[in-house]
């Protein structure tokens, strides 16, 4: 977890001089942190079962309207897709028990899920084409890693187990 701390550090640098978000919003971000992550779980599941959809129908559909190529582009993006899907929602959910409990470990693999989460997508939208997907999902990614950021203090006082 070494690692981790490290790229969160270059991370806090990046963001320390952006506003901050009300103490009393991020206390409760905190707290809430580990059923947030339920949801997200939750959401990543049908997540994996909407791409294994896509997969299998979309692939098909153009490969028996001829689109053989435009078919292995998507299923390869889709095949990236379901893999970094699959791994982050292992991790959220891997996370919830020390979120639970404010312990940094879990901050630290909801951290992790977000880095192969945004990275992942990144990769999978450039295979696909989706150049502007992949700006989006770097967008979105950098917010949802401020907002992380935010709430790392409040378990930065729990040791690693």
């Amino acid at each position: 977890m070494h690692q981790i701390e490290q790229l969160a550090d270059v991370f806090a640098k990046w963001v320390k001089d952006v506003p901050h978000l009300p103490k009393e919003l991020t206390s409760w971000l905190a707290k809430s942190a580990w059923w947030l992550t339920i949801v997200g779980v939750v959401i990543g599941a049908i997540g994996l079962l909407t791409t294994l959809g896509v997969i299998m129908a979309g692939s098909a559909l153009l490969v028996g309207l001829g689109a053989a190529a435009l078919g292995g582009m998507l299923f390869v993006s889709s095949l990236v897709t379901l893999v970094v899907t699959a791994l982050s929602v292992v991790i959220e959910g891997l996370a919830i028990t020390p979120l639970k409990s404010m312990q940094r470990k879990g901050w630290d693999l909801l951290f992790l899920s977000m880095a192969v989460s945004v990275v992942g997508g990144f990769i999978g939208s450039l295979i696909g084409g989706n150049f502007f997907g992949a700006i989006v999902g770097l967008v979105f990614g950098a917010v949802a890693f401020y907002v992380l950021n935010e709430v790392r203090h409040h378990f930065a006082a729990t040791a690693h187990k």
